[in-house]
């Protein structure tokens, strides 16, 4: 801060706001000329997708624009952003800062029942958040995690990130909504020997043809129409039909309409991790060499 300071009170030093502009084609020429290992990588990553892209993508180390490219550029121009309005919203205490507030100086975007709280900021979507008292807290609910802390120390958050990377948990690694090219799921619950998903399939799309080693599931269809294969048959399953799929079947999930399929996936088995899944063809490129004996 004492540097800052300093270079600021000097007058002829820029402040990085972290905007970059130019185009594609300059932007991918420095990046190969700076971070060679990292273009490689990522695109490697991008053209094959699947297991082989995810080699190439752990093989990358992360680095900031600023530090791979723009402090090595010789040929980059800074202007001064007068009137742009820029504020470096680093942390949520600088983002709580730039809302406007009500005459308790509260923040509350969720549905919250409030009683003589003053500068609390509540952010939320599913559930009735209810507060007595509280100063200078930040509360966001999310459907994986709820967090809690003192507007002074919000940018702690890093040390809870790196606390849950370190042991390991599933809330660092996969969120209650997970995005796939075919279209996304939502872990709606979960308890000792069960799981309840709610999968959206978009229209043209399907999941790999797969199978599960240690789990069953049963698929209820509450919009649209599924097309199923299920061992060696494939059939319809429409809107409030439902269909089983018993452990170490083969299986395909597909959406040949023109709206969204939306089922209730209830898993039940003595593993339900993600990891549990042997594909054989997908559209994707996610298929591995795999040993298995097949059930028909």
């Amino acid at each position: 801060m004492k540097t800052a300071k300093k270079f600021l009170k000097h007058g002829s030093y820029f402040w990085n706001s972290g905007i970059f502009v130019g185009s594609v084609g300059v932007f991918l020429s420095a990046i190969q000329r700076h971070l060679p290992f990292l273009l490689r990588q990522v695109s490697a990553a991008a053209g094959s997708g699947g297991e082989e892209g995810l080699v190439s993508w752990n093989r990358i180390r992360p680095v900031s624009f600023d530090y791979g490219v723009m402090e090595k550029a010789r040929d980059a121009a800074m202007i001064p952003a007068d009137g742009l309005g820029w504020s470096d919203l680093g942390s949520w205490q600088a983002w709580d800062e730039l809302q406007r507030k009500d005459k308790d100086n509260n923040l509350l975007l969720a549905d919250v029942v409030d009683v003589g709280s003053h500068d609390l900021t509540v952010l939320g979507r599913e559930h009735l958040i209810a507060t007595i008292g509280l100063k200078g807290l930040i509360v966001v609910d999310t459907p994986d995690a709820l967090f809690i802390a003192d507007k002074k120390k919000s940018e702690d958050v890093k040390q809870v990130v790196e606390i849950l990377k370190k042991d390991k948990r599933e809330e660092h690694f996969c969120h209650a909504t997970v995005r796939r090219p075919w279209g996304s799921y939502t872990v709606l619950e979960t308890g000792p020997g069960f799981k309840i998903k709610l999968v959206e399939v978009l229209p043209g799309k399907s999941l790999s043809l797969q199978l599960h080693r240690k789990r069953s599931e049963h698929w209820v269809v509450i919009q649209g129409q599924a097309t199923v294969t299920n061992g060696k048959g494939r059939y319809r399953v429409r809107k409030n039909e439902s269909t089983f799929i018993p452990q170490g079947y083969r299986h395909r999930l597909e959406n040949k309409e023109n709206t969204i399929l939306k089922i209730v996936e209830v898993q039940t088995g003595t593993s339900l991790t993600e990891d549990d899944i042997i594909r054989f063809q997908d559209s994707f490129g996610r298929t591995r060499p795999h040993r298995f004996i097949l059930k028909s």
